[in-house]
Formats: structure tokens, C-alpha cells, sequence
């Protein structure tokens, strides 16, 4: 980059306004070659992009002059596509890991008339020796009718429109092959497994769900999931001779394939299996993960009913696992979608239990506050289970009784009663969410030092962060970026003085608001 004072715009009339409207004609050179060049920085907001021009005189530099104010600035150059940083000029990596390069412009001394005019004259003699073929190699020989002005900020609206047509463009025409990691392992339960041992495998494997394959049809029939073990623990103990304590052979009296169909009887018919394949579109996938409210579905090579070599298990697609796409997508250029710079509560995004005004450029409005389901120490397990289901909800908050955050309780803790059998030594009827709580911990930890810390699964219980918080006037980049991790499944917003939770954002509420 170069800039050149001299070939300042015309002087404003007052001080006033040539404090406000001074820019610097600055002059941009990309020299590595290329066949289209275009320029993106915080100046266009990395938004938009200022196509280059190539220079006749010398092959493969292409240059622009763009109007900048005094200021920092980054930028970064877009060749045939990709995005390039000139190693030659000054650089830096950002907080994700991205480099681009950098300048600061200072802002320039006020000149008397007649020395302007000797400055302008000098740059008009060395245009007039360029385009006579002398070398000037490095300096501006666009003038002043190729610059473009400063760019206007946008309101929320165009925001919103460039933010979700690039989500939208990126979902159509990237596919579900991204979602499968270069090494991982899938586990799949077989049917004819008595519960019990499904419910030990879930624990020793550290997953909260896995893909049921049917011997007898060569398919894969469902999943099974720690909301079914919820669903399997409530019904045993309602049948059970002791009502308040289950034993092993309570667990095992039914088959995961039993209780497959007597699920089908309560539900009132049979459900198709929900599942994707390789080479279905990402926006395809995300719109099925948030239709069917589901937190995974299984990625089949095939048609469920065909030969078993044709419908390979390769993976469970996960909304997380389609953020994470997005965010490598874009790690370059993060703020090419200037909606996720605006802080959460500005936005129509999850459930709210504090007032919350709607901006007067927003294209929504933003919903009515409601109460936030929540949970205490002393609940007794059995009831927060149930408001779990009712719910239809991954995990609550529980609060003291001044209504500051603990710790979240989630369907997924459940497995943690199958360390060590205890589901069969709990009086149901006494267990509170503080005693699960401690279960889950404990286990948790031991599964932990049990497997050196390696996660079998993208939704592994060992990498799961119990109480994910942020604050409300942080951006949804940010909230984006900590759901993608696996095992996030939601946010907890917190004030920070009190640590009460204003609101609950979840990876479902997040992607229907970017995907749809």
C-alpha cells in the first residue's frame, strides 16, 4: 500500500468539516500474479469487495486506490477466490488465528493554498512520466477517479439480508461428506441388547445416544437415546414390584427392540428413521435437525432399506457440527457476516426472562420475555425428570434459592447412574437434583481418569461443558463460536453482579435463526 497526501480531496469550507470528511487517498498493490484481484478490509466492513485493477505496464500487479481515514485498518487481498495476505507489507494474526495485513494512516498536516498546489503539480508531473513508460514502480497511478468513498455503516436489515444469504449460499453448496471427521467412531447398539446393557455401553463409551442396527432386517431401525433411558427408568419404576428401587433384573426384562415397539404402540404407529446422507445439502441437514427438534441424526453411505454394505453408519450429524463448517469457512473473514458482530440482546434469539427493547432499524421483533424453567437443589430427581420431558428441553439451570446459577442438570446425566449400578440402590423417591448432581460429577470424573481424557464421539460426555455462560451484550460471533464446540448445547446468559440467568440461547434456537 501507498498513500499520497498531495492528491487529497478539495479542502471543506469550514474546520469543522475537514475534521470530519478528511480522507487519504490510499493506493493498494497486490504484485503475485492472478487473473481477478479483489481488495476486503475493515474498511468495507469485510463485506463487500473493491475489485483491482491490472497494472499494463507490469504483468500480474494489479492495483486500486481506495479513500481511507486516519486511522488502523486491516485488509486482506481475495486472488481467483482465495484469500491471500501480502507477506511483503505488514501482517498479523488474529484472535482466531487468521492473518491480515495492516496499516495505520496518519492523518495529514494542513497545507497553505500554494503549497497544495506545488504538491499537486508534482503529482501530476510524475502521472504524466508514468504514462510516458518511465519506471515509477510502487507509486499511484490510478488519480482520483478510480477512489472510492467511505463506506456507510448498514442497518440491521442489510445486515441481516447479506448475513443469511451468504449462510444460505454456503449451506446449498457445501454437503453432509464435511460433516465426517478424517478418523472417528461411530458405536451402534444391537437390538436384541437387554436395556441394561445398553444403558452400561452408553456410560462406558461416553456418549448420550447411539444408532440401533436390527439383526433381523440388516438395518438401522432408530436410535436410542439418554431421554429414552428417562422415558425406561419411569416406567420400570412404575411396574416395578419395589416401587421405589429398580434391580438388574428389571433392566433386564426388555430388549432395546421391545421397548422400540412399545414405544410405537404409545406414539400410535411407526416413525420413519430421520437420517441424512453424504451427499445431501448442509441446509438440507440443518433444516432437518431443526424441524425434527433431534440433536443428531445418523449419516447412512445408503437407502436405509438396501443391502447392509450399501447403508454404512459414517457419522451423526449434529447442528454443532454444521456451525463448525461454517466457522472454518469463514475464519478468514469473519466479519463478511456483520450480523454476528450485534451483541445477543439486540437480537430474536432464544428465551428471555428480562425486558429487552427492539432496535429501531431491526427487521423482527424481538419476542416477550418469559419465565425461564429452572430447577432447585432440593427438587427431587423425579420431577425435574419429568419437567425435562414436558419440557421437551436438553438441560435446566438450577439456582439457589437467591436465584443465581449453580450448575445446569441434563437429560444426558442420566447415564451417569449406570456407574456402578446405581440406579439399582437409589430410593427414587428421596434422590434429589443436588444428590444426581454429585453422581454426575463423580462420574463424569472417573470416566474422565478412566479414559485419559479421549473423547470417543463428536457429542462425547467427557468434553461436555456442564453451565456454558455469556454475558448479554456479547456478539452472537461469540455464541456461535462456543456452540460449535461438540457437546454445547446451549448458552446461559448471566448477569454478571447477581449471576442470575436472563435468558437461555440453545445451538436450535441459534441455527433456525442463521439457517431459516
Amino acid at each position: 500500500f501507498f498513500f499520497d497526501p498531495s492528491a487529497m480531496a478539495p479542502t471543506p469550507t469550514s474546520a469543522s468539516e475537514a475534521q470530519a470528511h478528511v480522507v487519504v487517498p490510499t493506493r493498494f498493490l497486490w504484485r503475485y500474479g492472478g487473473n481477478q484481484v479483489h481488495l476486503c478490509g475493515s474498511f468495507t466492513r469485510w463485506v463487500e469487495t473493491i475489485p483491482m485493477s491490472p497494472l499494463e505496464t507490469h504483468p500480474g500487479v494489479f492495483v486500486v486506490v481506495v479513500n481511507l481515514p486516519p486511522g488502523y485498518h486491516q485488509y486482506k487481498f481475495i486472488v481467483d477466490g482465495e484469500w491471500r495476505h501480502d507477506e511483503s507489507q505488514a501482517f498479523m494474526p488474529d484472535p482466531l488465528g487468521n492473518v491480515n495485513n495492516w496499516l495505520f494512516i496518519r492523518r495529514p498536516e494542513p497545507t497553505s493554498p500554494s503549497a497544495e498546489q506545488q504538491q499537486q503539480a508534482s503529482a501530476r508531473e510524475r502521472l504524466e512520466r508514468e504514462q510516458g513508460g518511465e519506471e515509477t514502480y510502487g507509486v499511484s497511478v490510478q488519480g482520483t477517479e478510480q477512489t472510492t468513498g467511505i463506506v456507510q455503516p448498514l442497518n440491521l436489515a442489510e445486515e441481516m439480508e447479506i448475513t443469511k444469504k451468504r449462510v444460505v449460499e454456503f449451506l446449498h453448496t457445501h454437503t453432509a461428506y464435511e460433516l465426517i471427521p478424517e478418523s472417528g467412531k461411530v458405536v451402534l447398539l444391537d437390538a436384541s441388547l437387554p436395556v441394561r446393557q445398553a444403558f452400561h455401553a452408553l456410560y462406558e463409551q461416553g456418549i448420550p445416544a447411539a444408532p440401533v442396527w436390527d439383526g433381523t432386517k440388516y438395518a438401522i431401525t432408530g436410535m436410542i437415546s439418554a431421554g429414552d433411558f428417562i422415558h425406561i427408568l419411569r416406567k420400570l419404576r412404575s411396574t416395578s414390584k419395589q416401587n421405589h428401587v429398580l434391580s438388574e433384573g428389571d433392566m433386564d426384562a426388555h430388549t432395546i427392540l421391545e421397548w422400540q415397539h412399545e414405544s410405537l404402540v404409545e406414539t400410535r404407529g411407526p416413525r420413519n428413521l430421520v437420517y441424512v446422507k453424504p451427499e445431501d445439502t448442509l441446509q438440507k441437514v440443518a433444516n432437518l435437525l431443526v424441524q425434527t427438534r433431534v440433536a443428531l441424526v445418523p449419516l447412512l453411505s445408503g437407502e436405509p432399506d438396501s443391502q447392509p454394505e450399501g447403508q454404512l453408519l459414517l457419522h451423526l450429524a449434529t447442528l454443532s457440527g454444521i456451525l463448525a463448517c461454517l466457522n472454518r469457512h469463514f475464519r478468514a473473514s469473519t466479519a463478511s457476516l456483520p450480523l454476528l458482530s450485534q451483541p445477543l440482546d439486540r437480537l430474536p434469539v432464544g428465551t428471555w426472562a428480562v425486558p429487552r427493547e427492539t432496535s429501531a432499524d431491526a427487521p423482527w421483533k424481538l419476542p416477550e420475555q418469559r419465565q425461564i424453567l429452572a430447577l432447585k437443589l432440593h427438587t427431587p430427581l423425579t420431577e425435574a425428570l419429568q419437567l425435562l420431558l414436558e419440557a421437551r428441553v436438553s438441560a435446566l439451570p438450577v439456582l439457589d434459592d437467591q436465584g443465581s446459577l449453580l450448575d445446569i442438570y441434563a437429560r444426558s446425566d442420566i447415564i451417569a447412574l449406570a456407574r456402578g449400578k446405581t440406579y439399582s440402590q437409589l430410593n427414587w423417591d428421596e434422590v434429589t437434583v443436588a444428590q444426581a448432581l454429585t453422581l454426575a460429577h463423580s462420574a463424569a470424573a472417573a470416566k474422565n481418569a478412566a479414559d485419559h481424557m479421549q473423547n470417543f464421539g463428536e457429542e462425547s460426555m467427557n468434553s461436555m461443558t456442564r453451565a456454558c455462560v455469556i454475558s448479554r451484550k456479547e456478539s452472537l460471533r461469540t455464541a456461535v463460536d462456543r456452540l460449535s464446540i461438540p457437546g454445547v448445547r446451549r448458552l446461559l446468559v448471566v448477569e454478571a453482579g447477581t449471576h442470575h440467568v436472563e435468558a437461555v440461547v440453545s445451538l436450535s434456537d441459534v441455527c433456525a435463526f442463521l439457517f431459516t
